[in-house]
Parts: C-alpha cells; sequence; structure tokens
C-alpha cells in the first residue's frame, strides 16, 4: 500500500512464482488496481536479473560488512544505504540510479486523492453465519448481528489486520464478540430490569 500511494498505479508486478505472489489474495488485489501479475518461468532468474543484482550488491555491500544485533538496528542502516545508493553514481548507468529514475516519466497512473486505498488491498472471503450470529475468522469470532444465522456472507478485512472487519454488500463493521451480551441476546427487554428490581426489594 505504500508503494501505491507514493508512486501510483503500477501496470504490472512482475515476481517469481513464490507462494506469496501466486497467492489468492494478491490476485484479488492485483485485479483491484487493474495490474497484471506476470511471473517469471520456474529455475529462470535471468528474468529477474536487475533484482538479483541488486540483492548481491546488498548482500555484498550492506549485510558483510557489519555484525548486527537488532532489527531495529538493521533497517536504521538501511535506510542509509539505500540513501547512499541512490546518489553514488553507477558504473552502467553513466549516472546515479536516483537521477535515472527522475529523467524518466513514470508509467504509474496517478491515484485519486479522496480514493480509499485500503478497500482495494482487503482479502475477501466467504463465512458461515453460527446459530448466535456470529462467525470464525483466522481463530476469532466477531458477531454479525445484520445477518441471518445458517447463511454465508462476504467479510472484508486486511490479513496481518484483524482490527477492522467488514462484511455484507454494505461493509458493515464486524463486531468483536462479546460473550456475556451475546449470551442474553434473546432475553426479553424487561428480563434485567425484573432482576434488578428484585434485588433491590430485597
Amino acid at each position: 500500500m505504500t508503494a501505491t500511494r507514493r508512486f501510483g498505479l503500477a501496470q504490472r508486478l512482475y515476481t517469481d512464482n513464490g507462494a506469496a505472489y501466486s497467492s489468492r489474495h494478491l490476485k484479488v488485489v492485483a485485479a483491484n488496481l487493474g495490474m497484471q501479475l506476470p511471473h517469471t518461468p520456474p529455475y529462470r532468474p535471468q528474468g529477474r536479473s536487475k533484482v538479483e543484482r541488486f540483492f548481491r550488491t546488498v548482500r555484498e555491500r550492506f549485510l558483510a560488512k557489519k555484525r548486527f544485533i537488532t532489527f531495529d538496528e538493521i533497517n536504521e542502516d538501511f535506510v542509509a544505504f539505500i540513501q547512499d545508493y541512490l546518489n553514488r553514481r553507477h558504473s552502467t548507468l553513466k549516472c546515479t540510479p536516483m537521477q535515472k529514475r527522475l529523467s524518466s516519466d513514470s508509467v504509474c497512473r496517478a491515484l485519486p486523492e479522496v480514493a480509499d486505498i485500503e478497500a482495494l488491498f482487503r482479502y475477501q472471503r466467504r463465512c458461515r453465519v453460527y446459530k448466535d450470529g456470529t462467525i470464525r475468522l483466522k481463530n476469532r469470532i466477531f458477531e454479525v448481528p445484520e445477518c441471518l444465522p445458517g447463511s454465508r456472507v462476504t467479510v472484508f478485512f486486511m490479513p496481518w489486520d484483524l482490527s477492522r472487519v467488514y462484511y455484507g454488500d454494505d461493509m458493515h463493521l464486524a463486531l468483536h464478540l462479546d460473550t456475556l451480551a451475546n449470551a442474553h441476546r434473546f432475553d426479553h427487554p424487561n428480563f434485567a430490569k425484573t432482576k434488578e428490581t428484585k434485588n433491590d426489594n430485597a
């Protein structure tokens, strides 16, 4: 999402055949973005020559230079390394990578400022609605009060963040299960008040 916000909508995402790049989620995202998703032929890294050469540079000039202790240390030093890399003259390009990039027009499509970019990256899944009006999603339980028990509903969510889960065509916000309230959802409206009155009189 960060790259899309910064550079716009790419025409294609060229990757290898790793599981992460052939997942259903990535295919849905590519369809939402109107982006092609070509893959390199198996066991043919030549198609990724530029990327592979960059990885070699990272290994030789960054990872081999220092022994890191924490991930924060790696991230901090890598930012400095990238800044140096982008502004150092490249022997093949005859200029710096940054100068090369800025000299070419972007082929990415501009993203409208009002676009809901998060919606383009949400994962979709069909979930069963249980008798208690809940769904199960990644070992968590959510309440979907607008759905009929026994039916199935389309759920929209970010695989790495379940703080906001939406369901149905109207994109209702699913609620994290309140076990006590859910257990008493069919109680008579006056039941709780009657019980409180009896306790007060006692």
